[in-house]
């Protein structure tokens, strides 16, 4: 044990001395060191401003070039898809031929806009810039001409004198009361000619979804400029751009500073401009990225003194270090005898310091939506996570338990089986090749698929090896609304089948197949018979469970490498493949497809509370080692299914030579009827009508065609051609005006004067729009008598449109002009339409007339049946007129049953004017 003696006053032992030297001497040099080491903390703490701020700089420039980056790619594939979008849109009313029915055209319109989201409405505008159908306006409320609009109008002159993709100026939309960023695609139809423009209005404040998940780095704004040096888009908007700023900002060019980098190659510049709240002026930082396919120049700008405020935010922490080492330095000096202790503060303040800042950096990572990780790469290749943040582990559920150095395994245990391989394939090369790493593929998180887009790039290079740094993000969102655009692109709204673009590119393949294999495939053309009676009977969504039923049944027979697409409302194009190399057993094989068809054809469709029966009429092209093209074998098989249509329907008919003639035939006499009814090569011929006497109370016009070298022509078969081509309005029209003409001459005539004049209407003339028009017109212009105009129709017009019919015909009858009903007890009468039909005349069909006399059962029950028209003619208060009377008795077993008018060859054939009696 020890005790403590009391020191001698003014007096020290000589070891105290000595330590007291010691202490002095050592607190010498530590004061020395201290203020080197002062100084030196002082030039380390200026190294690392300097260091900061060129570091801040770097990285501002790399945000402005990333932010730029990520805007071109936005704005690369949303407009793509955009353009796809829009040009399906427009060419799905073309095909569907809505541009008849404006109400149906909007009704598509808002169905496909409730599908897409950030899409404020869709507009289809004519190239006089009027919109013709929108899907947020009532198609008789009438909008705003762009040409009419402020901003508006010079850009959609534009856009008019060369139609492309674009996106034009923003501007105030007063429908929508609000900024509107209008994108429109040029629509064409088959000929190449324009019929105008599909637009989508995006509006300004929501601005375009030209990222997914993609946070733009604090004070970064990026921007898309016009060549005109006119702002196309903005983002993101502040509490500065109000509606009257927003008109200011895109009314006005950008600033000329701004206009003067426009012209310099791709980088990072420095430029001033003025603020928007005080006009002051200020510098900042610009990237410029042209992008000469869209005409745009993507900007990405920040001010000068956001990067400053960045640089000072990153002075914290050295400063903080900095004041804590002089804190420590000082207090060393102060206190030599606690300079351990002293020392372990400084280590504890800086560890803590250091763990504020990994905990300030893991706040920071988690509130971005990507994941950010480091992995290094030692010498012998292997890798291992150095950091991995929570949002990351959140993105693959990486469990807490799971330690940093095994993270890397469970991960990459997640991929999907498929996407393993590249995704190993190009990590390798990355490495390998020291290049930044892009890759996108499947992992399988929680039994859920999910798409992932993991980019890094290589980084600093320490003793244990390479630090490469990256992100990762979860783009499952983006993958799937480009897979549903791909879908619209590629498959039919209604049937989910493969649309006509798809078929043409499976077609494509088949014709490239057949010509270096020499197989047969087979394309199989499919019209439903009569579908349209159906549609417009049950309505149309009946129509469309009906069209769904059929699409069924034809996916169910094809294999897998068959195709069925939907290519418009009642017409199905099937392509067979893996059909042979011999031709013979191709057609077999197809025969028996085609025989399965027809049994799935034979099952009734069920349809409301009742059962239908749709067939179909197919026709059928071998697409082989001599197939030319896409169009000509789809026009083979559209050729050969109207070539079963016209022999009857419900059957099917293979293009061969012998129809190609007869098609080339046909159309040869469809150029040749054309160029007659225009060089007057046609003329009508007379049959007479006469009463009981056999007294002509009127004619008949027949149309004839003298061919120049053909000679007369049957007018069965250029009658079918011209309601075939279309020409039947023409010939129609032709044939009106001439028996008007006609029965104006015969009003000076004696004996011709009281005579009515019977002329044929067909059904597309019945249905034009301008049906009424027309006639009254031509009773106008020749001066005809109204009341000694007969017009024919009969009963298969009635189908379908009887009411707009009746409109038509009493239109009509109210001027004076008469009707007869032709071939009447052959079609499908309603009795109660035909009580309110403006009808003058019943005309008793020949098959009816020509069985009259006969004495067997069948003619006993004909003649009941031509009693019983007579009957019903007379009750309804009409004439009744027979026709095809060839004989004398047909004609006194007419009379005796009680018909006025009769019509034959008994009495006269057709004949010229100048052979009439």
């Amino acid at each position: 044990m020890s005790v403590n003696k009391p020191k001698q006053q003014g007096s020290e032992p000589p070891m105290a001395t000595e330590h007291t030297s010691v202490a002095h001497s050592y607190i010498g040099s530590l004061r020395a060191v201290i203020n080197v080491a002062a100084w030196a903390l002082v030039c380390f703490f200026l190294v690392i401003c300097v260091g900061l701020w060129n570091r801040a700089v770097s990285m501002n420039h790399h945000e402005l070039q990333h932010s730029g980056e990520m805007l071109e790619q936005g704005v690369k594939s949303y407009f793509a898809s955009t353009e796809l979008f829009l040009s399906t849109v427009g060419n799905d009313l073309v095909y569907n031929n809505l541009f008849a029915d404006r109400e149906q055209a909007q009704k598509q319109l808002q169905r496909i806009t409730n599908r897409q989201e950030g899409v404020a409405g869709l507009a289809f505008i004519t190239p006089d810039g009027e919109f013709w159908v929108t899907d947020f306006a009532p198609v008789d409320e009438p909008l705003p001409s762009l040409l009419e609009t402020e901003l508006a109008a010079g850009d959609f002159a534009n856009f008019v004198a060369r139609p492309q993709f674009h996106i034009g100026r923003p501007y105030f939309f007063e429908f929508f009361d609000n900024w509107v960023v209008p994108i429109r695609a040029p629509i064409f139809d088959d000929d190449g000619d324009l019929l105008g423009y599909m637009a989508m209005g995006v509006e300004l404040e929501r601005g375009l979804p030209l990222w997914t998940n993609i946070v733009i780095p604090t004070g970064i704004q990026v921007s898309l400029v016009r060549p005109d040096n006119h702002l196309a888009y903005l983002h993101p908007l502040t509490l500065e751009h109000t509606i009257d700023s927003l008109a200011n900002l895109y009314r006005a060019q950008i600033s000329p500073e701004l206009q003067q980098l426009m012209g310099q190659p791709e980088g990072v510049y420095q430029y001033q401009r003025k603020r928007l709240s005080d006009s002051s002026i200020e510098q900042a930082y610009a990237y410029m990225k042209p992008l000469p396919e869209y005409q745009l120049t993507v900007i990405a700008m920040r001010s000068r003194s956001t990067v400053i405020y960045d640089w000072l935010y990153t002075l914290i922490i050295p400063f903080a270090v900095l004041f804590a080492a002089f804190l420590a330095l000082w207090y060393a000096a102060r206190r030599a005898k606690f300079y351990l202790q002293t020392a372990e503060q400084e280590i504890s303040s800086k560890q803590e310091a250091l763990v504020q800042s990994l905990e300030q950096y893991g706040r920071l990572t988690a509130l971005t939506p990507a994941g950010v990780y480091q992995i290094q790469v030692n010498a012998e290749g292997e890798r291992e996570f150095i950091y991995l943040s929570q949002r990351a582990r959140d993105l693959f559920a990486v469990p807490a338990t799971v330690p940093l150095s095994d993270a890397l395994t469970y991960i990459v245990e997640l991929t999907h089986p498929e996407d393993i391989e590249s995704f190993v394939t190009a990590e390798e090369e990355a490495v390998a090749n020291n290049q930044p790493l892009r890759w996108e593929g499947r992992f399988i998180i929680n039994n859920i698929i999910k798409w992932v887009s993991i980019e890094s790039q290589p980084g600093e290079v320490d003793d244990a090896g390479k630090i490469w740094h990256g992100v990762m993000l979860d783009v499952t969102e983006r993958r799937e609304t480009q897979e549903q655009i791909e879908e619209l692109a590629h498959y039919d709204v209604l049937t989910h089948l493969p649309n006509r673009t798809l078929l043409q590119k499976r077609l494509h393949e088949s014709i490239w197949d057949a010509r270096y294999s020499d197989s047969y495939s087979a394309a199989l053309s499919i019209d439903l018979d009569n579908f349209k009676i159906l549609n417009d009977s049950l309505g149309h969504e009946e129509g469309d469970r009906a069209l769904l039923i059929v699409a069924q049944r034809l996916a169910n027979l094809v294999g897998e490498d068959d195709t069925v697409a939907h290519m418009s409302a009642d017409e199905f194009v099937i392509l067979l493949t893996n059909l042979g190399n011999v031709e013979a057993t191709a057609i077999q094989k197809c025969n028996e497809f085609i025989t399965q068809l027809n049994v799935q054809m034979q099952n009734p469709l069920q349809l409301g509370n009742d059962s239908y029966l749709l067939t179909a009429s197919i026709g059928v092209t071998l697409v082989g080692p001599h197939s030319e093209s896409i169009e000509r074998v789809l026009q083979q098989a559209d050729q050969a299914m109207y070539e079963a249509k016209d022999s009857g329907r419900n059957t099917s008919v293979f293009f061969d030579a012998d129809l190609e003639a007869r098609l080339n035939s046909r159309l040869e006499l469809q150029r040749d009827l054309h160029r007659g009814i225009i060089n007057n090569e046609l003329e009508l011929f007379y049959q007479t009508k006469v009463n009981c006497q056999k007294t002509c109370v009127g004619v008949e016009a027949l149309v004839r065609w003298f061919h120049p070298t053909k000679g007369m022509i049957n007018p069965a078969n250029f009658i079918y051609i011209a309601e075939q081509s279309g020409d039947i309005i023409l010939l129609g029209n032709w044939v009106l005006r001439t028996a008007c003409e006609k029965l104006l001459e015969w009003a000076d005539h004696p004996e011709r004067a009281d005579w009515t004049m019977s002329v044929n209407v067909s059904v597309k003339q019945l249905k034009a729009d301008n049906f009424v028009e027309e006639v009254s017109r031509c009773l106008n212009e020749t001066g005809a008598p109204p009341n000694k105009l007969i017009l024919e129709i009969t009963e298969s017009m009635l189908l379908g449109n009887t009411e707009a019919v009746i409109v038509k015909m009493q239109q009509l009858r109210n001027i004076g002009v008469r009707f007869a009903l032709d071939d009447f007890g052959t079609g499908y009468s309603n009795l109660s339409y035909l009580q309110r039909l403006p009808l003058d005349q019943l005309k008793i069909d020949r098959s009816f007339v020509s069985t009259n006399t006969d004495h067997e059962n069948s003619g006993l029950a004909q003649a009941q049946l031509t009693q019983s028209i007579i009957s019903l003619g007379h009750t309804l208060g009409l004439i009744v007129v027979a026709e095809g009377v060839e004989t004398e008795a047909q004609f006194h077993a007419l009379i005796k049953q009680g018909c006025d008018i009769f019509q034959g060859y008994y009495f006269n054939r057709p004949v010229r004017e100048g052979e009439l009696p």
